[in-house]
Formats: structure tokens, C-alpha cells, sequence
């Protein structure tokens, strides 16, 4: 999908270009201090930048040097799209998988497990007594856990299998929305950072809402991208008020579970932003919006009143209970420097660099873009990496935003330019033909006159005003034109 670039676009890029610069001087601070040492860790906050500067430019010229020697085909994107999907599902469920068994053994050995009350908690028992979270995601959490546990057992191996299963999930959501928004070079991106960073595997031996949460997330993202699509293509049941509304109730909902989820009704931009394939004016696009945001109302405070009934109090100690929650800066809740580890320094570090390559993008691309749609949601989730007060954790949220802003970094450093390697090669081809000169194609083709073909019929001569006479003169006493008629006369002359 692409978008219009708008001038609420140029703040929203120098806010994520000030991201950036902070974000790679945290992590170059963080990884000279761990593989170097603690003197001079100041100096690895500016080593980043020079290889930026040196990075992006070698990507482009290289790339572009690459493009006038070999085509890529579609079917050689198809295939090797195929192949990064199959590996990273294949060998990151292996890896999940070996990393759930390590886990389990580790806790039937005697280690606690960190948020371990979920798994107590979700442990089917005969005859006793159901506990119930005073926030939606946990609860739903332990219900899901013990329905799967009442198939496999009670173990640990079935809860960190669960996990596994939560984020293949992720993974699956996750390259449907990118793939469906961004493209395939930024969906294979996402898919293999998820797929194999340790950021997001470690979560696999903690049993914790923080992965269905996630699952949830990216799925709510998948509808948003495809109610936007649909609209701007004029489809009238999924793009239009019924689909607004069914929309409207899920994001609700989601942000009944967890606050945060509000980011994703940002993603409703796209209605303004986005390219119509169909006739349809802005006030249509208003109206799906505001539908939207009924419908989001609805879910929301129905499910408050759900919860309320269920707890056995009033509507609005459900709803100041629910506010209670979710927005306390509870310090015991907050998680400090929770996403980016040491263990994944190189990943974060690779991962800032490719989303830095956006800030430049922006710039170089005209009025039409990609990435425009990604810039706020980016910026209202990148405080998690510093600290997170959500109740289940946003950080893998994080991570996945910022997974698809280095994919769209590099698409554009690999594949910008690609207008300008057109021209260039419609100038080749025009000059390998005979009687043609020897220019490139410009950029914008001149526009010719219309020449019209000559009228072969006689055009009409010009009116000049004539004073009617005529030569025969009547005297005025031979002038009589009256008829005398009787009266009686009823013009009935039959009998005659």
C-alpha cells in the first residue's frame, strides 16, 4: 500500500529521526560497555553514525550496480519468499520447541519460573475453586492455559508447548499485516526477526500473557490493514459500515484487555492517506470512522459491563476499577530495560541501523510512500524499550514495530531509485533503435499540441444586415386587405 505524503508526515519523520539517534546511541553505549568494558563506554554511543552514514550509501550504489547487470524476476521474488517463509517457520517452531524442553526440565529441577502463578493457577483440579484476575488479559490467559492443559496434563513441557503455539501465531499474524501493508521484502524481514531472535524466543519458558497478547495484537492489525484496503477498494460489505462496525467492536475489546491496544485505531489513517481504487470522497471516509469509533465504544464499555456483572458490582466501579489498572504507574508492574538484551545486542543494533534508513528514504521519495503509515504507531510504542507499565508487556510489540520499519529501511535502500533505473534503461533501448536519436527518456514526456484536421467543407460567409425594398410601389388607396364578413356567417358553404 501506498500513501500521501501530508505535512503531518515531516514532524512525525523529525520525531522518529530523533528516535533513531537516541535509540542507536543507547545501544552502541550498552554493547561497547558488554564487549569492550566500562571505560570509555561513551565512545560506543557515537560509533554507530559514521557507519550509518557509510551504510546506507554503499546499500543503494551497490544495489543499483546490481539491478543494471541482473533482473529480478517475479518468480525469483516468489520463490525466494517462499523459501524465507518456510525457513523461518519451519526451524524457529524447532527452535521454540528445544527451547520449551530445555525450560521444563530446567523448572522440574527446582528453578521458579518468572510469572510462574499463571501456570499454578491454570492447573485443571477436580472440585476446586476457579481464581479470577481483576484485569481481562490475565484472566483470559489462565482460561486458555487450562483448556490446553486439560487436553495434554498438567506439565510444564504442555504450558511452554502453549507458548510455542502462541508464537507461531504471532509469526503468522504478524506476516499477513506486514505482507498485506508493506510488501513481501518487509514481511520476510519481520518473519525472520521474530522467527529467530532471542529477544522473542526467551519468552517461550516464561508463562505469561505477554505472547497472546501479542498474537492478539497483530491479529487486530491484520483486520485494521484489511478494513482499510477494502475500503479504499469500495468493497461494501468488508469496507464499508457492517465491517466498520464488527471493527470498531474487536478494537474495542482489545483495548478492554490491554490499553495499549488504542494504537491500533492510528492505523485508521490509511482511510486519508491511502490511494482509492474507487471513486469515493472524504466524507464517505468520515463516516466509516466515526462508525469505527462507535463501534470501538460499544465493544469497549460492553465488555466493562460483562465484567462488571460477572464481579457482582455496578457498571461504574467496573469502569473505575478497569482505569485503576491500567493507569497507576504501579512500580511494582514496571519493567526497566526489559526488551533489548545482551544476548541480542547485534540484532537491536542491525535492526536501529535498517530503521534509520527510513529517515533518508523520506526524503529521496515524492509525494507517494509506504512507510508514512508506521510512523506514529512506532513512536507512541518506543518508550517500552526504556520502561513498560502495561499490565502483560508490550514489548514484543516493540520490537515487531521496529522489525517492520528496518524491512521498509531496506526495501527502500535496495530498491530505491528503481524510477530512475527505468529511464535510464528506456534511454538504452531507444538508442539501440535505428533512426531514433540518442537520449534518455525524460522524465515526465512532453505533452504536443492537438492538430486538428482541416474543415473540407465551405464555411458560412459573414451575416451583413440588408435593408429589405422592393422596386413595385402600391399606392395607399389600393391597399385593402380587410374581408367584410357577415355576421351571420358561419362559413358553411356546402350547399353552394
Amino acid at each position: 500500500m501506498t500513501y500521501r505524503k501530508t505535512w503531518f508526515d515531516y514532524v512525525l519523520w523529525a520525531v522518529y529521526a530523533g528516535l533513531c539517534v537516541m535509540l542507536l546511541a543507547f545501544v552502541g553505549n550498552d554493547m561497547y560497555a558488554f564487549y569492550v568494558g566500562e571505560e570509555l563506554a561513551v565512545l560506543g554511543a557515537f560509533l554507530p553514525f559514521p557507519l550509518l552514514l557509510c551504510l546506507y550509501p554503499a546499500i543503494r550504489q551497490s544495489s543499483q550496480a546490481l539491478r543494471k547487470r541482473h533482473h529480478l524476476s517475479d518468480h525469483f521474488c516468489a520463490i525466494t519468499e517462499s523459501l524465507v517463509v518456510s525457513v523461518s517457520f519451519v526451524f524457529g517452531t524447532i527452535l521454540r520447541i528445544k527451547n520449551g524442553l530445555i525450560m521444563a526440565s530446567i523448572h522440574e529441577s527446582g528453578y521458579t519460573f518468572r510469572s510462574g502463578d499463571y501456570y499454578e493457577l491454570a492447573k485443571v483440579r477436580t472440585g476446586g475453586s476457579v481464581f479470577s484476575f481483576p484485569h481481562g488479559i490475565d484472566d483470559l490467559f489462565v482460561n486458555c492455559l487450562r483448556v490446553f492443559l486439560s487436553f495434554l496434563g498438567n506439565s510444564v513441557s504442555a504450558a511452554c508447548l502453549f507458548q510455542v503455539f502462541l508464537q507461531v501465531a504471532v509469526m503468522v499474524f504478524a506476516y499477513l499485516a506486514v505482507r498485506k501493508a508493506a510488501g513481501r521484502f518487509a514481511a520476510c524481514t519481520v518473519l525472520l526477526t521474530l522467527a529467530f531472535s532471542y529477544s522473542f524466543n526467551h519468552d517461550v519458558g516464561v508463562i505469561a500473557p505477554e505472547c497472546l497478547l501479542t498474537a492478539l495484537f497483530l491479529a487486530g492489525l491484520y483486520l485494521v490493514i484489511s478494513f482499510v484496503k477494502a475500503s479504499l477498494a469500495g468493497r461494501l460489505f468488508c469496507g464499508g459500515l457492517p465491517g466498520a462496525f464488527l471493527l470498531g467492536a474487536v478494537l474495542g475489546f482489545l483495548c478492554y484487555l490491554e490499553a495499549g491496544c488504542a494504537v491500533l485505531f492510528l492505523f485508521l489513517a490509511g482511510l486519508f492517506t491511502g490511494k482509492p481504487a474507487a471513486d469515493g470522497g472524504k466524507k464517505r471516509q468520515i463516516g466509516r470512522l466515526l462508525i469505527v469509533i462507535a463501534g470501538g465504544l460499544a465493544g469497549f464499555f460492553g465488555a466493562i459491563a460483562e465484567d462488571a456483572f460477572l464481579g457482582g458490582v455496578v457498571f461504574y466501579q467496573g469502569l473505575l476499577r478497569w482505569a485503576d489498572i491500567f493507569f497507576s504507574l504501579d512500580m511494582e508492574r514496571m519493567r526497566l530495560l526489559d526488551v533489548i538484551w545482551c544476548q541480542d545486542y547485534l540484532l537491536f543494533e542491525a535492526l536501529f541501523l535498517m530503521a534509520a534508513f527510513v529517515v533518508f528514504a523520506f526524503i529521496k521519495k515524492g509525494r507517494e510512500q509506504e512507510f508514512s503509515l508506521w510512523f506514529l504507531p512506532c513512536i507512541f510504542v518506543t518508550p517500552v524499550f526504556l520502561m513498560d507499565f502495561s499490565v502483560a508487556g508490550f514489548g514484543n510489540i516493540a520490537l515487531f514495530f521496529w522489525s517492520v520499519m528496518a524491512g521498509l529501511g531496506m526495501k527502500n535502500a535496495i530498491f530505491g531509485g528503481q524510477s530512475g533505473f527505468v529511464r535510464e534503461e528506456i534511454g538504452k533501448i531507444n538508442a539501440s533503435v535505428p533512426g531514433l536519436p540518442e537520449t534518455e527518456a525524460p522524465e515526465e514526456p512532453a505533452q504536443e499540441k492537438p492538430r486538428f484536421i482541416e474543415n473540407p467543407l465551405p464555411l458560412p460567409k459573414k451575416h451583413v444586415k440588408r435593408t429589405m425594398d422592393y422596386d413595385y410601389k402600391v399606392s395607399e388607396e389600393d391597399m385593402h386587405y380587410d374581408v367584410e364578413i357577415a355576421e351571420e356567417d358561419d362559413f358553411d358553404h356546402s350547399d353552394q
